[in-house]
Parts: structure tokens; sequence; C-alpha cells
């Protein structure tokens, strides 16, 4: 977003270069919407206000509401909570190129553990680019890591700076995660209000072993690293990344051009 004086509020982060090059940064086909307020057709009568004929801006129970770094988030739609979506490229060594090495951590979503109320609406801030935010679900033929009856709703994949707001209306336990990273161990968990309930909720293809590591397999009982436990996130949360001493990385060669 932009202030008065044209300048960005938010910090421009360097995009990395070698993620295209190797093909890890590929976005997947996620349907995403953009609710906005829309004019009436007709005149408005005896004189009132375009805007109180105007449809209202929604949160959508599976698409949410995106925008870009220009965009305004409507006063109605403000915020309770704010999730940061980074790359630390710190983390990331690229100097045996094809050959890829990430620690856990390079992608991640800050704070990967938080508590809110029934009712919250959070918003999801793209500091860098080729993320999603997405929940665990059969409908995205995963685990189903939300409460019983929540939609399998996923952000877009949305461009540098933007933003994608989500309401959570349903008490319990939702684990999140990062579709073109979820190999790199980008997930995240929200416990809604004080009494969620358990964590993985029917079977299905769990996390993939770097997330895994973060939100459990959800087999045998494994629900995670103990910090991400719910009644822990809301005693202590929200929880950062940093703070799980998680010591792992992945090493995985792309194909060299031919």
């Amino acid at each position: 977003m932009e202030n008065q004086d044209g300048s960005n509020s938010r910090p421009i982060c360097r995009r990395r270069t070698v993620l295209r090059a190797t093909g890890l940064g590929a976005a997947v086909p996620i349907f995403g919407d953009v609710a906005t307020a829309k004019e009436s057709a007709s005149e408005p009568p005896n004189g009132r206000h375009e805007a109180n004929t105007a449809r209202p801006p929604i949160i959508h129970s599976h698409f949410g509401y995106s925008g870009t770094s220009d965009d305004e988030i409507p006063n109605r739609l403000e915020p309770d909570e704010t999730v940061e979506l980074h790359v630390d490229e710190d983390k990331i060594d690229d100097s045996n190129l094809p050959a890829l090495t990430v620690e856990f951590g390079a992608f991640h979503f800050d704070p990967v553990g938080l508590h809110v109320e029934p009712g919250a609406i959070v918003e999801f801030v793209f500091d860098t680019p080729e993320h999603t935010a997405t929940a665990y679900h059969p409908g995205q033929e995963r685990q189903q890591r939300v409460p019983d009856g929540v939609p399998a709703f996923s952000s877009t994949v949305n461009e540098h700076h933007g933003f994608w707001l989500y309401r959570f209306e349903k008490e319990g336990v939702y684990d999140l995660f990062c579709a073109p990273h979820e190999w790199g161990g980008m997930g995240m968990r929200i416990v809604v209000g004080d009494d969620p309930g358990g964590v993985v909720r029917a079977p299905g293809r769990p996390p993939l072993p770097m997330t895994a590591a973060l939100l459990g397999t959800g087999l045998d009982g494994d629900i995670g690293h103990p910090d991400l436990e719910p009644q822990n996130i809301i005693d202590n949360g929200p929880i950062s990344g940093q703070d799980l001493g998680i010591d792992l990385e992945v090493t995985i060669t792309a194909p060299s051009p031919t």
C-alpha cells in the first residue's frame, strides 16, 4: 500500500532468481476471488448516494478477499491479525546448481502459530511473491486439518506486497501450507477459539516431510512440534518459527537445460 507521499510502506524484498531458474517456485493453479463493490446500474432514487446501492465487499468462504499492493482494505474488512509470507535467502544455498540446498525456515509464515477468536479476519501479506495460504483439506487431496464443514479454502498466488483476507468463523484448529513451497517446510497453524479440539480429523495425504517437522504427519497421534500444540498456542502465541529450533535441510536437483 502507498503512503500519501507516494512511497511504499512495506519493504521491497529482492526476488530470488534461482527459484525461477530451477522451477521450484512454479505456481499451482489456485482460483482466487477479488470481491469488489459493484455500482448500481440505475440512477439512485431520491438523490441517495451511490454507496447506498452498492454491493458491499465480502470475504468468500472458499476464495477469501485478495488485493494488490495498490489496493486498500475496505474499512468493514479491517483485519484483526496479520501473517506475513517470506523467503529467507540466507537459508538457501545455490552455490552448487543445479543442486539447491534449503534449510528449514527458508520459506515461512510469520508467525507459524496464531490464536484468534471465532469470526476474526486474518490478513496474509505477501512480502515475497509466489506463495499461497492453503487449507489442508480433502478438497485439496490432503488430510482434513480444518474443522468439519469448513471448505477447501485457498488464497490466490498473489503478487509482491499483495494481500489476502480470510475470516476464520468456526472454532477449531486450522493447518495451512504454501502450495508452491510445502516441500521447503512452509506451513502454519491457526487456533480459533479456546476449545479447538483435535488437530487431524480424517485420513489422507499428510504434509511433506519438511512441513511435517512443523505440523506433524497426523499418523499415530503425531501433531507436530510441541510448541505448536493448540493449547500452547492459546497460552503463549503467536509463535515464531525462529523460536522452534528445527534443524533440517533438503537438497534437490533440477534438470539442467539441454
